[in-house]
């Protein structure tokens, strides 16, 4: 029972960095809209963006380190020979850390890069401005190619969790 401890921690991680996501792209986004005075949508945007990038890159540090402690368990159990390599596991995990790097990349852009410049444009009173414009198009395309590699990621910890699919026949 205590070995499904780091998998169970896994899955709440998971779900710390995927449902901010859907709830930042469904909910916030669109009830900031209807705030009229730009000064307080940018202060709710602040307070926001800073708790749930928090929470993020604290999902994401916990996903990465029980990750690993995940794949040593994995390596542990099934002791792969070389004869034995099961080749659509071993794609679907790799496919699976192609897209969390890209999903990590994506939020550093965002994080480090889109998001700062769109509040220092705002904070100069530029919102109606093709610089504004462009990076609210630049932020709104990164959040949802983020989206759908987060999701993209755990449909394949799902392959991956499935034995009749990860599991070769003998």
């Amino acid at each position: 029972m205590i070995d499904t401890i780091p998998v169970w921690i896994h899955i709440v991680a998971a779900a710390a960095w995927v449902g901010p996501q859907f709830f930042m792209f469904l909910a916030t986004v669109p009830a900031l809209r209807v705030i009229d005075d730009p000064e307080l949508r940018r202060r709710v945007l602040r307070v926001i963006a800073t708790r749930f990038g928090w929470l993020a890159w604290g999902a994401m540090v916990v996903l990465v380190l029980s990750g690993l402690s995940n794949v040593f368990d994995h390596e542990d159990e099934s002791a792969i020979s070389v004869l034995d390599f099961d080749w659509r596991y071993s794609w679907v995990f790799f496919a699976k850390m192609g897209l969390v790097a890209l999903t990590i990349a994506l939020t550093a852009l965002h994080s480090f890069v889109v998001g700062p410049r769109q509040m220092r444009v705002a904070e100069e009173g530029g919102t109606d401005s093709p610089e504004a414009a462009r990076l609210r198009r630049a932020s709104i395309a990164l959040s949802a190619l983020n989206l759908l590699a987060s999701v993209a990621v755990l449909y394949a910890a799902a392959l991956l969790a499935n034995d009749r699919f990860s599991i070769q026949p003998v």
